[in-house]
This record gives structure tokens, C-alpha cells and sequence, in this order.
């Protein structure tokens, strides 16, 4: 590596630096969001704007992408900042934006339109959407959807992110755009310079490495350990994004290759996962699963997803799961297929949208012993189906075996769709009919406690709040804790439907 050319680099990225904000520049090679400009600025010191990268990804015409959401985009920004900030939003096409609205709400201290731009102020870090002319807010996009193409944009302010590398540091190897970055070496850290890069599907990993993704590379491909004992001591971090565009789905790579694998499409997939972290990283257009830290519970060793933020367009395109040993905190999750399994370590601060097929929280995997998720907001919980299994916000959809539920606390989860496609409960040890048929091994579910839980609107559909027990899987002694409705308090199981295998509900105000 020609060390003036890492100088000239580092010279670039500090263009863009200050002690309180880092907005990156724009990614050698790739092209910027089709739909929307973003300039940044600190709201006290009357600096000038700095304009910010904006990403986009899309939904394909192709194998295994919601047909519904074709042509569909997601702009995002990334910038770092321990100030509060003012955030300008513009389309490109000069078309004056006449609304907009931050998603979560409590998170923006101001949110206005002027001469045809949206300004939103945060005062700390955060994860947000900004909903521009009510393209979510104001229409039903779930089942029966034939509106044009929806373009959507997010802001990540992100925490100052510690620990990162220079590409001249000890320990580190620069991998330039277009070389083969190595799978080891005498090297410590693999650091990919501004650019893009494509480390194709299954890049390995090693145990005591990290893995930096600045603000300003793409890298195409997706990581994975292939040792379980090697899976211990990695960090993936930086706020660059990690894409699944140019992997294919499994669906396409059964019809080319007799019993491929889907296992190395997955963004992240590590194997006997302790002490191992991901931070900050965009991951867009999963392949399949898009963080998966594999594992049991290790006394003293856990792993920790933080600041990531997840696209997904595709089937299978889960967000995160946690296994045994995951915490996750302060993450944005916008899949097309299951968000989060809520198991592991506990999940708070996380903001979840869905659109044409997943849950927010897949149940199936729920523990028997303390789980604590707090502090969630579901700004949208949409679905292309009606009768079946998927979708919903708490999903228990016939699947796993065992009891479940002692010690399990849901508490401080916003649900602020104002036009959910469906239920916000689907709690089914048997899937009833029209649903599916799908049945829960032995085990009861008991005991769970949700607190301040707040929905704003019902299904639009006028599905009704189901549980559903079977005589080996019954449901038993759950407690809804400050349970509101559209701001009305839910004090009766009149609220749900059930059937005779739901007993000793409890309901507190």
C-alpha cells in the first residue's frame, strides 16, 4: 500500500470531520440516492451546511423480492455527532416537499417544511424515519397496495464510534477497491478504504480480528466463520454498509446449483459466537437472515449488536437473531420478513418497520427464564397477506415446543402505525382457521408480563387480538400491564379473541 495514497485519503475524511460532527463524503464509485439530498449541520454554532452522502437501496425485479414492493427505495445517512443537529431533506428533482413527519416522534425536538424542505432537528443521537408527504402515514400500504413506487428516507445520527482505526495504525491492512482483501495474515485489523468492494459470499472471519467498514465504502458479500471454536473476540463495525445486492437468493440458486446453500448468503453468520460484537454497520438487501450470532448463553461473554441498522426487500430477509448470548441495543430494522426472535440477552431502544410479510417479534423461541425487551417502537407493522401465519407485532404462529414465558417482561413498546395491516397480538400455541393449521409441541406459555404497551390504531383490516391455546400448549397467567388502544385503556379479555385453552389473565391499570 502506497502510504501517500492512504495520506491523501485520510485527508479527504477529515474534510468532512469535526470534534462534534463527522458527516462522511460521498463513496468513490457509487452512485448517490436517486430521490433525496441531506445536509447537516450543528444547530447552535451557526456553522455552514455540510452535505451528507446519501445511500439508497431498492427492491429488484427479481427472484425472491416482494413483487408488491417493487421499484421501492430507502435513502440513508449516516454521520456521527455528540451535538445536537439541524437536518435538511430536498428531492433532487427540485419537487418542493409539503410534509414531513419523524418516526419515533419523541425523538426529534422539531420537525417543519420550509421552502419545500423538510428541517428536523435532533438533540442527541438516534435512529429515525421521516415520513415526506404522507407517503406512509397517509395511506394504507399493506394487502391491496397498487399505489405507485414508495421512496422513504431515514436518518442515523449515530454516537461517536470508539476504537476506530487510521489505515496506517499497527495491526491494520488497507484493502484498496477492487483487490482481494486476504482471509489471514499478520494483520489485526481488516480495514476497507473509501470505495466499493465486493468480498463475494462467505468471507471467513477469525477469532481476535476486527473488520472496519468506514462511512464512506460499500462492501457487496457477506461474512461467516466456518469454525465454531473461531467465533469468539470479532468485531464488524464502522458506519459504511454491508449489502446483499449482488448475492443471489437461494430460491435462484436452487434452479442453478442442486442443493445450494442459502447458510453463506447471510450478512453475518458466526458460528460458537461469544464476546463477538457488531456495531453501527447498515446492512441492505439481506440474502437471507441478516445478523445471526450463534450460540447458548456464555456466563461472562456476551456478544452485542449496536447501532445497526437493517434493509431488507427480500423472503427470508430476517433482521436479527439473537440465540442465547445476544444483547441488542439501538438498532433500526426494516425487513420484509421476520424483524427480531426474541430471545437472548434482552433488546431495547429498537426501532422496527415491516412492510409486506414479517414480524416485529417472533416468539417461537421465547425462554422459560428472564428476557427483558423495553423501549421499542413499531412505526410500521404492514403485510401483503391477510389470513396466515406472518406478520403481526408479537407472533407466536404455532411453531417450536417447550414452556415458555416465566420472567419474560415486554414493557415500553410503541406501536404508532396509524394503519396496521393486521393484529398486534397473534399469540397462537394452534394455529386456528383461517390462519393455518400449524400446531406448538408440549409446553404452556405463561406468565409473561407486558407492560405500557400502546397502540395506536387497530388492524385496518378488522383482524382481531388472538390467543389461541391447544390442549398441550395452553396459555396461562398472562398480565397486561397499562395495555392501551387508541389511548384507551384495556382492562377486560374481551379485548381478545381465545378459545378455551386461555386462562388467568390479569389486567392492571
Amino acid at each position: 500500500m502506497a502510504r501517500p495514497f492512504i495520506a491523501l485519503l485520510s485527508l479527504f475524511v477529515a474534510q468532512a470531520w469535526s470534534a462534534d460532527l463527522t458527516v462522511y463524503p460521498p463513496v468513490p464509485g457509487l452512485e448517490a440516492s436517486s430521490y433525496y439530498r441531506v445536509r447537516i449541520r450543528p444547530s447552535s454554532d451557526g456553522s455552514a451546511w455540510r452535505d451528507a452522502f446519501a445511500w439508497q437501496t431498492e427492491c429488484k425485479d427479481e427472484e425472491a423480492y416482494f413483487d408488491t414492493l417493487k421499484g421501492w427505495t430507502h435513502t440513508y445517512v449516516n454521520f456521527e455527532t455528540s451535538v445536537a443537529v439541524e437536518i435538511e431533506i430536498s428531492r433532487v428533482n427540485g419537487q418542493p416537499i409539503r410534509r414531513a413527519a419523524v418516526h419515533p416522534k419523541r425523538h426529534a425536538s422539531a420537525c417543519s417544511v420550509k421552502d419545500g424542505k423538510a428541517l428536523v432537528s435532533l438533540d442527541k443521537p438516534c435512529l429515525v424515519a421521516v415520513d415526506i408527504d404522507g407517503q406512509m402515514d397517509g395511506q394504507d400500504t399493506g394487502k391491496g397496495y397498487q399505489g405507485p413506487p414508495l421512496h422513504t428516507i431515514s436518518l442515523f445520527a449515530n454516537p461517536p464510534l470508539a476504537g476506530k482505526p487510521t489505515p496506517d495504525g499497527p495491526g491494520v491492512l488497507a484493502v484498496k477497491p477492487g483487490d482481494k482483501p486476504p482471509a489471514d495474515g499478520d494483520w489485526r485489523t481488516l480495514y476497507f478504504l473509501p470505495g466499493v468492494h465486493d468480498i463475494g459470499a462467505a468471507f471467513p472471519v477469525h477469532a481476535s480480528r476486527q473488520y472496519y467498514i468506514p462511512g464512506d465504502a460499500m462492501v457487496y458479500g457477506s461474512f461467516h466463520n466456518a469454525e465454531w471454536p473461531d467465533g469468539h473476540h470479532i468485531r464488524l463495525f464502522g458506519h459504511g454498509t454491508l449489502s446483499g445486492a449482488r448475492l443471489q437468493h437461494a430460491n435462484a440458486l436452487k434452479k442453478l446449483f442442486a442443493g445450494a446453500s442459502k447458510a453463506s448468503r447471510k450478512p453475518i453468520e458466526i458460528f460458537g459466537a461469544k464476546d463477538t460484537h457488531v456495531e453501527g454497520l447498515t446492512i441492505a438487501d439481506s440474502a437471507s437472515h441478516s445478523v445471526m450470532l450463534i450460540n447458548g448463553y456464555q456466563e461472562g461473554h456476551p456478544n452485542e449488536v449496536r447501532w445497526t441498522k437493517i434493509f431488507t426487500w427480500r423472503a427470508n430477509g430476517d433482521g436479527i437473531n439473537p440465540f442465547g448470548n445476544t444483547r441488542i441495543e439501538d438498532c433500526f430494522i426494516r425487513t420484509q420478513d421476520d424483524s427480531l426472535y426474541a430471545n437472548g440477552l434482552g433488546i431495547r431502544r429498537v426501532v422496527l418497520w415491516n412492510d409486506a410479510n414479517g414480524s416485529s417479534f417472533v416468539l417461537s423461541a421465547l425462554p422459560d427464564h428472564k428476557l427483558i425487551v423495553e423501549d421499542c417502537d413499531v412505526i410500521y407493522s404492514r403485510a401483503k397477506w391477510h389470513h396466515w401465519s406472518g406478520g403481526r407485532v408479537f407472533n407466536m404462529r404455532g411453531e417450536g415446543e417447550g414452556p415458555a414465558g416465566a420472567g419474560v417482561i415486554f414493557r415500553n413498546i410503541r406501536i404508532t402505525d396509524p394503519r396496521p395491516t393486521l393484529q398486534q397480538f397473534f399469540i397462537c400455541m394452534a394455529m386456528p382457521k383461517p390462519y393455518g393449521s400449524d400446531q406448538r409441541g408440549p409446553g404452556d406459555l405463561s406468565g409473561i408480563l407486558f407492560q405500557n404497551i400502546s397502540i395506536t390504531a387497530p388492524s385496518v383490516l378488522g383482524e382481531p387480538q388472538l390467543l389461541w391455546g391447544s390442549e398441550k400448549a395452553r396459555i396461562k397467567g398472562l398480565i397486561f400491564e397499562n395495555l392501551t388502544l387508541g389511548g384507551k385503556p384495556v382492562t377486560s379479555a374481551e379485548f381478545f379473541k381465545a378459545n378455551e385453552f386461555v386462562e388467568r389473565l390479569q389486567f392492571k391499570k
